[in-house]
C-alpha cells in the first residue's frame, strides 16, 4: 500500500521537507543523497526560505508525484519501504551462497565491482551493523575510478575449530598509466542456521593501497 500526502501546489516550487537534502549556500546547488540535482526550475530563497520543486526532490527520492488541475494539488506516493525491504530480503535469501568458498568469492567480486549492496548482503548481522552508515555514504558504491581493483585472488583458506574458515584475497589495483600495487584483506566465512557469511575482514600487512576500495569496520 502506497503512502499518499497531499500539498497545496502554488507555482512549482515549495518548501522541501524531506531527510537526506542538503542544499549549498554558494550558488543554490540541490543535493539529494549525495546525488547533485538539477530541477527546470531552479531552487530560490523567498523571504529567508529556501524553496526547491517539489517534483525534483520527490522523484529523487523514489516517490511518484502526480498532479491534480481540477483540484489544485500535487499528491506525493512514496514507495511502502517495508515492502521494498521485503523484496530485498527475499532475493537475498534466494541467491546466498551454499557454501564457504562461494561467499568470499561473491564479496570479493562485489569488491572488485565497487558494488556495496552486493557486498553488504554477504556480511553477517553484527557486521552489517558496524557498515551500514558507511555503505549508506558511500552511496552503495565502493572505490573510486582511480585506482580501481584489476583482479583479485583467493588464497590460504584455514579452517578453525569452530567451522568458520579464514581466507587471504589479495588485490591487484590498476591505474591508466598501469600497475597500482596490491593489497590484502583476511576475511573469515562463518555459517549460522545453514547460511554462510563473512562473519570477520581486516586488513593484512597494513594494506593502506585499499583504504577506500574495500570497507573494513574499525579501519
Amino acid at each position: 500500500m502506497k503512502k499518499k500526502s497531499a500539498v497545496l501546489f502554488t507555482t512549482v516550487v515549495a518548501l522541501a521537507m524531506f531527510s537526506g537534502v542538503a542544499y549549498s549556500a554558494s550558488g543554490l546547488k540541490l543535493i539529494v543523497n549525495g546525488n547533485v540535482i538539477t530541477p527546470e526550475v531552479p531552487p530560490q530563497i523567498i523571504d529567508g526560505s529556501t524553496m526547491v520543486p517539489i517534483r525534483a526532490v520527490s522523484e529523487a527520492l523514489g516517490a511518484d508525484v502526480q498532479w491534480k488541475e481540477a483540484e489544485q494539488t500535487v499528491i506525493v506516493n512514496q514507495p511502502d519501504r517495508a515492502s521494498l525491504q521485503r523484496q530485498i530480503d527475499l532475493l537475498q535469501a534466494a541467491l546466498a551462497p551454499e557454501s564457504a568458498d562461494e561467499v568470499v568469492k561473491a564479496w570479493a567480486k562485489g569488491v572488485k565491482n565497487r558494488n556495496g549492496a552486493a557486498q553488504y548482503a554477504l556480511l553477517s548481522a553484527e557486521l552489517r551493523k558496524q557498515t551500514a552508515k558507511t555503505y549508506e555514504e558511500l552511496n552503495w558504491v565502493t572505490g573510486v575510478s582511480s585506482p580501481w581493483i584489476d583482479s583479485y585472488q583467493v588464497s590460504d583458506s584455514v579452517k578453525a575449530e569452530d567451522g568458520s574458515v579464514s581466507y587471504k584475497v589479495t588485490f591487484q589495483l590498476k591505474t591508466s598509466t598501469g600497475s597500482a600495487g596490491e593489497g590484502t584483506v583476511k576475511v573469515t566465512v562463518g555459517s549460522k542456521d545453514g547460511k554462510w557469511m563473512v562473519t570477520g575482514l581486516s586488513y593484512k600487512d597494513g594494506s593502506d593501497a585499499l583504504n577506500g576500495l574495500v570497507v573494513v569496520p574499525g579501519a
